[in-house]
Order: C-alpha cells, then sequence, then structure tokens
C-alpha cells in the first residue's frame, strides 16, 4: 500500500468518526431541547439559546412528538 493509498484511507476514517460525532451531538441537543421545553421554558428563548429559529424547533418538538408534562 501506498502512502497516498494510506492518505485516503485515513482521510475517511476521520470523516466516518467525524460524522458519528455530529450524529451524537444532535441527539444530545434534541434531548436538551425537549428537556427545555418540557421544563416550560418558551420556544422562542430556546431558539434563541441555541442559534436556531423557531420553526426549527416546533419542528423538531413535533418530530419526537413532545408536548409539556405538567
Amino acid at each position: 500500500m501506498t502512502s497516498q493509498e494510506n492518505t485516503l484511507e485515513t482521510a475517511s476514517a476521520t470523516l466516518q468518526a467525524a460524522q458519528e460525532a455530529v450524529h451524537v451531538a444532535r441527539r444530545g441537543l434534541t434531548a436538551a431541547i425537549v428537556n427545555a421545553y418540557q421544563a416550560g421554558e418558551p420556544v422562542a428563548r430556546i431558539a434563541e439559546r441555541t442559534g436556531q429559529d423557531t420553526t426549527s424547533i416546533r419542528n423538531l418538538l413535533t418530530a419526537t412528538r413532545t408536548s409539556r408534562q405538567r
């Protein structure tokens, strides 16, 4: 195997690891958003804190079938 082939495989493995890390981070953010909403935090404030828009937050909450638990 040449150095160039090794570099390609290394880059591919690095990309795969990064994609897995992004997936884990998204799950964590989703859980944090759901928890904040269920604790009574307004969608607008969650959006502000996460740098997302309110539509994205509402869509996420709908996709996770989240409602406020009181």
